[in-house]
């Protein structure tokens, strides 16, 4: 390594960006039977897979039934990828991060709705002249 002069160690906020996408508590396989077992959004995939998610509405009507714990709206960031003719999981996603990124900037991305840009309404005076 004749071009290198140095190597400096990394930073230690560089890890931020990898907490940033970890999960606030993670994924168990009882939670994904859960989902599987209660799923009410099914979208059929290619090959033979299904993608199964269960919604806030019925997450909710799940609970008041006592089917559910209320700690199991967490269930709702969990989309399933389950395959029909192997019987088996196929992929799970967890969009816990991305819920809670898009309730921190909502305010922010409301600054630049475009009722924002619009101007004050015109007089009907002016628009009848």
């Amino acid at each position: 390594m004749q071009n290198v002069q140095s190597i400096r160690p990394a930073r230690p906020d560089a890890a931020f960006r990898f907490d940033a996408r970890r999960p606030l508590r993670p994924a168990t396989p009882a939670m994904i039977d859960e989902v599987i077992r209660h799923a009410d959004h099914a979208e059929r995939l290619a090959g033979g897979r299904l993608r199964l998610r269960l919604t806030p509405s019925m997450a909710r009507d799940l609970i008041v039934q006592g089917r559910l714990e209320a700690e199991d709206l967490r269930l709702c960031d969990l989309t399933v990828v389950w395959d029909e003719a192997q019987g088996e999981v196929i992929l799970v996603r967890d969009d816990a991060r991305l819920r809670e990124a898009s309730a921190r900037w909502a305010e922010w991305d409301a600054l630049w709705d475009e009722d924002s840009y619009a101007g004050p309404p015109a007089p009907q005076a002016a628009l009848a002249a």
